[in-house]
C-alpha cells in the first residue's frame, strides 16, 4: 500500500504489513472510529472481557491522537491473538521527517550512537533491511492517561514499550521513522516477528501494479530496471 501524504511535499513510500495490522482512516470521525474499533474487536475476540475491549479501544485512540499531533502519515491498529489465546494490541505509526542525513551511509550508525547516549536504558542497534540499514531503539516509557479518557477526574499513568526504527530515505532529505507502541509488555517476544515483517515491508519503489507516476522522474529508470 502507498502512504498517502495529501497537501505535503514528501517522498514516496510503500508498506506491506503483516496480518493483524489494520490501517486507520486518519480522516474518520473520532466517535465513528472508536465505535468501529469496538465492533472489530468484538468480532475478532468475542470472549474478551468488556473491560479488556474498552481498555483496548481507549488505548488505541489515545495513542492515535498522540501520533497525529506528531505528524504521522500512516497509523495501523495492531490486534492479534497471542499464543495463549489472549488478545493483544499495539499501534504502528510511520512518519516522514525532514532531516540532514550527513555523509552517505553514515546515518544509521551515527544515530544509533546518539540514541544510546540520549537513552541509556534503551536497547539500541543497527539492522539491515532489504531497502538499507536503519537505526533501531526499544525502551519502556511511562505515559500519562488523562482521567477524561475513562470519564473520571483523576489521571493515571501507563507503562508502554516503544520500538522506533529510523531509516534514511535514499533520494530525499527525509528519514522514515516507524514507531510501534504497546502496553502488552509480557508478550513482547511475540510482537518481534511481526515487527520484523513490517519493517522488511518498507519500499521506496511501487509494486508492479502501481504507477511510476508516483515517483520523481529521476527514479523512473531504476524502477524500470528493477521491475522490468
Amino acid at each position: 500500500m502507498a502512504v498517502e501524504t495529501p497537501g505535503a511535499v514528501l517522498p514516496p513510500l510503500w508498506l506491506t504489513l503483516p496480518a493483524g495490522f489494520t490501517a486507520v482512516d486518519l480522516d474518520e470521525d473520532l466517535g465513528d472510529r472508536m465505535a468501529r474499533a469496538a465492533e472489530q474487536l468484538h468480532a475478532l475476540f468475542p470472549e474478551a472481557r468488556p473491560e479488556q475491549k474498552l481498555s483496548a479501544v481507549i488505548a488505541a485512540e489515545t495513542a492515535l491522537q498522540a501520533q497525529l499531533r506528531e505528524g504521522a502519515v500512516h497509523v495501523s491498529s495492531c490486534l492479534v491473538r497471542a499464543e495463549d489465546g489472549e488478545p493483544i494490541h499495539g499501534m504502528f505509526a510511520v512518519f516522514l521527517r525532514p532531516q540532514d542525513q550527513g555523509p552517505p551511509g553514515s546515518y544509521p550508525a551515527r544515530v544509533a550512537e546518539e540514541l544510546a547516549e540520549a537513552w541509556p536504558d534503551a536497547d539500541v542497534g543497527v539492522v539491515d533491511l532489504p531497502v538499507g540499514r536503519a537505526a533501531l531503539a526499544a525502551r519502556d516509557l511511562t505515559v500519562p492517561v488523562p482521567g477524561a479518557v475513562w470519564g473520571v477526574p483523576e489521571s493515571t499513568v501507563s507503562t508502554v514499550r516503544q520500538l522506533e526504527l529510523l531509516l534514511p530515505h535514499p533520494w530525499s532529505p527525509h528519514v522514515v521513522a516507524a514507531v510501534f507502541t504497546t502496553e502488552d509488555l509480557d508478550y513482547w517476544d511475540e510482537w518481534l516477528p511481526l515487527l520484523a515483517t513490517a519493517f522488511r515491508g518498507f519500499s521506496f519503489h511501487p509494486p508492479r501494479d502501481e504507477s511510476l507516476d508516483a515517483l520523481p522522474p529521476e527514479e523512473w529508470d531504476p524502477v524500470r530496471k528493477a521491475f522490468g
